[in-house]
């Protein structure tokens, strides 16, 4: 790992050169994100963040990796995901095509791509569960899962973009002497070039959104190397879902909420986590370091887990599962009395 240092600096340079580059063609292309009624940031915004992470991460991977092929199929289908979600941005794509198109691209993944989850680990504790003829549509719903679940985080300056870089970096520490060097030096490229853009993202000055472009390509990344190096032993099954769980829980929670009101799961709404958060009286900004923190802490049990008991699945599942329900019951079920408790708080 130690002789890919250097070329980090390469991958933030070329991120940088990238952006600035994308930036007056977002205004030609009319990829811009205008302010109206739901949305609070003045004056039309870049929406080339994720495509300039895709890029810069493509290149580099290329220019300084030695990856094996089936990274030339799964890039592609990425850059298909990236390019769906640029659509997306410029002309709006119906939520249903917008999911074909996820599980086409999950289904082609897992089928020729090397990333299927084939087994869950020992998760309840009766052995191993193996997914058998099941395993294509369930990596499939996986990917589409986390496609959608980073895609709809994504509501303030920096939030998706810092939620995938704590998944990245959890991932990262895990990896790091159980996979190829080359295969880790991938996540740490990733976390670079996000990295960079969560520096735009949060400076006033050249400021630029990821778009639905990059919150689904970062969902579609994370999903991937989750599954992969889940399924070669890098890390266990079960340690994956904390390294997302906040994304996870909050789409989950949320489309819940939407379907018991008799609305499409997919129905904009001001119900996530960080509105609730604001709604308790803090800044967007500080409603970000919240959430982050969280994120990192609930991570950090996972990794945790897995150092002290890498083969116990049941019970870091059996945990994972507590912590989703203490979430959606005193958080997300009771979000007002939440958010009235965080307004006492802040006083």
């Amino acid at each position: 790992m130690v002789q890919y240092l250097p070329s980090l600096a390469g991958v933030a340079i070329i991120s940088i050169l990238l952006t600035r580059m994308l930036i007056p063609l977002s205004h030609f292309m009319g990829l811009l994100d205008r302010p109206d009624n739901r949305k609070t940031h003045s004056g039309s915004i870049p929406l080339i963040g994720g495509i300039s992470i895709y890029l810069s991460v493509l290149f580099c991977a290329v220019l300084f990796l030695n990856l094996p092929e089936q990274f030339i199929g799964i890039a592609l289908i990425c850059g298909l995901i990236t390019f769906l979600g640029a659509l997306d941005d410029r002309y709006p794509v119906q939520p249903n095509y917008r999911l074909l198109m996820q599980l086409i691209a999950g289904i082609t993944i897992a089928t020729v791509g090397h990333a299927c989850l084939r087994d869950l680990g020992n998760l309840v504790g009766l052995g191993t569960i193996t997914l058998g003829f099941l395993a294509i549509p369930f990596t499939a719903v996986t990917i589409t899962g986390l496609c959608n679940a980073y895609n709809m985080v994504d509501g303030i300056d920096g939030l998706a973009g810092s939620l995938a870089l704590v998944s990245i970096l959890g991932l990262f520490l895990l990896a790091n002497g159980r996979a190829a060097d080359n295969e880790v030096a991938l996540l740490a490229y990733m976390a670079t070039s996000i990295s960079v853009f969560l520096i735009f993202n949060l400076n006033a000055k050249n400021k630029i959104f990821m778009g639905d472009a990059g919150s689904t390509f970062l969902g579609c990344s994370v999903a991937i190397a989750m599954i992969y190096f889940s399924q070669n032993n890098a890390l266990r099954p079960a340690t994956a879902l904390w390294l997302v769980a906040v994304p996870l829980m909050d789409m989950t929670s949320t489309m819940v909420r939407r379907m018991s009101k008799g609305k499409s799961p997919f129905h904009a709404d001001r119900t996530h986590l960080h509105h609730i958060l604001i709604r308790g009286g803090l800044s967007q900004r500080q409603a970000l370091i919240a959430i982050i923190l969280a994120a990192t802490g609930i991570a950090g049990i996972g990794i945790g887990l897995e150092r002290v008991w890498p083969q116990n699945d049941a019970t870091s599942f059996a945990m994972f599962i507590l912590t989703f329900a203490l979430y959606f019951q005193f958080i997300f079920k009771h979000a007002f009395k939440f958010a009235r408790s965080i307004r006492r708080l802040s006083r």
